[in-house]
């Protein structure tokens, strides 16, 4: 076996030094590089979430200020209606209502005819393209006989009779024909002059009724035409009335 040299033996040394150096070299290269890579990752992912974070904070921003704007509208549309109500509007009545007219007494409609000749109907009418929903309506009958009147009513105890008469704006065949009721008292007596009315044609009366006990009403149709008489329509009291 030969035997190295001194010089040898040193280069020898020399050589296993320089190749444990480079390892330790290209070891820590090796972990800078990783630790640049782990750094930058970890910079990305910050900038990532970062960016979520911001997107989310713009989201929610957002979303306030719709909210608050809807809450604002809200508040606005709150407040017009309270100082501004919306005016609440209602059909005309349709049914008989039976109770007191304006300042006191009652509807003729609540009290029972105590003649009735000529088929008394009660309920809403219109004249002239008014509603009178506390109407007595009745055939125009003419006088009867033994001096009786078409209706009469009880009205003892009060001392005005208020109504409009008229001819009601469904009645058929009533274009031509002119009505004339009679208001008279227990006793047969004229308490006015006849009242005479035609389509679309009213004619408002108020009674003095002192004293009368029963108030008669007696209704004679006319046919403008043939000068004949038309007792086949009827005549309406408009939300007549006794106080």
């Amino acid at each position: 076996m030969a035997t190295m040299t001194p010089a040898e033996a040193d280069r020898k040394k020399t050589r296993k030094k320089s190749g444990v150096g480079g390892w330790f070299r290209s070891f820590s290269g090796i972990l800078a590089s990783t630790a640049t890579i782990v750094a930058a990752l970890a910079g990305a992912f910050a900038a990532h979430q970062t960016s979520k974070v911001d997107q989310l904070n713009l989201t929610i921003r957002d979303k306030n200020i719709v909210i608050n704007q809807v809450s604002s509208q809200l508040a606005s549309v709150k407040a017009s209606a309270a100082t501004n109500p919306s005016p609440s509007t209602s059909a005309p009545s349709t049914s008989i209502s039976g109770g007191a007219p304006a300042g006191g007494g009652a509807y003729l409609i609540s009290l029972q005819p105590t003649v009735d000749n000529a088929e008394e109907q009660t309920g809403l009418q219109v004249m002239s393209a008014a509603n009178y929903p506390d109407s007595v309506t009745f055939y125009c009958a003419g006088p009867q006989g033994n001096g009786q009147p078409d209706e009469a009513f009880n009205v003892a105890g009060h001392s005005v009779f208020k109504a409009v008469v008229g001819i009601p704006d469904d009645a058929p065949n009533a274009t031509s024909v002119d009505e004339t009721i009679t208001f008279t008292n227990q006793a047969g007596a004229q308490l006015s002059k006849p009242v005479t009315v035609s389509l679309g044609k009213t004619a408002t009366v108020q009674l003095n009724i002192s004293g009368v006990t029963q108030l008669g009403m007696t209704c004679t149709g006319l046919n403008t035409q043939t000068q004949q008489q038309d007792n086949s329509n009827v005549v309406t009291l408009g939300n007549a009335s006794v106080s």
